[in-house]
């Protein structure tokens, strides 16, 4: 494993999952390493759907949740996102809303030059996390 060199973003993900879909961090640890052929998931923080916090890969090593931006980013998933006929949806619950505020918070402690994204930031043509992550920031201030 590699270890990141740099913190200048925090890139949230979502699962793309349904809302009654019952997935866990160590889910989707098995379909990065199955699926991808990963050595552990791409993700440093899953945030599951009661709102617990899952630690996935070490913070300190690079992850593999956004192509070109691994080695200076630390990635969380949010566990939900997509609507029963398959669309991205904001359906996480208010326990989650409130974990990722946390998270964020003492992360923002870690690395305090940090920014926060979603990962469309990066990749325009993709909509995950499923919300506009610069409205809901600025609705916790």
């Amino acid at each position: 494993m590699i270890p990141r060199t740099k913190t200048n973003y925090i890139v949230i993900h979502c699962s793309a999952t349904r809302a009654d879909q019952h997935i866990n961090t160590d889910d989707i640890r098995r379909w990065h390493m199955n699926d991808n052929g990963w050595s552990d998931i791409g993700y440093h923080w899953v945030i599951e759907r009661d709102g617990s916090v899952q630690q996935g890969r070490d913070v300190d090593v690079q992850g593999a949740h956004v192509r070109g931006h691994n080695h200076e980013s630390v990635g969380i998933c949010m566990v939900g996102g997509m609507a029963e006929n398959g669309e991205p949806e904001d359906n996480f619950t208010s326990e989650q809303w409130l974990a990722l505020e946390m998270l964020i918070e003492s992360l923002e402690l870690r690395y305090p030059e940090v920014q926060v994204v979603g990962h469309y930031f990066f990749t325009p043509y993709k909509t995950c996390p499923n919300f506009i992550v610069e409205d809901w920031l600025e609705s916790i201030q």
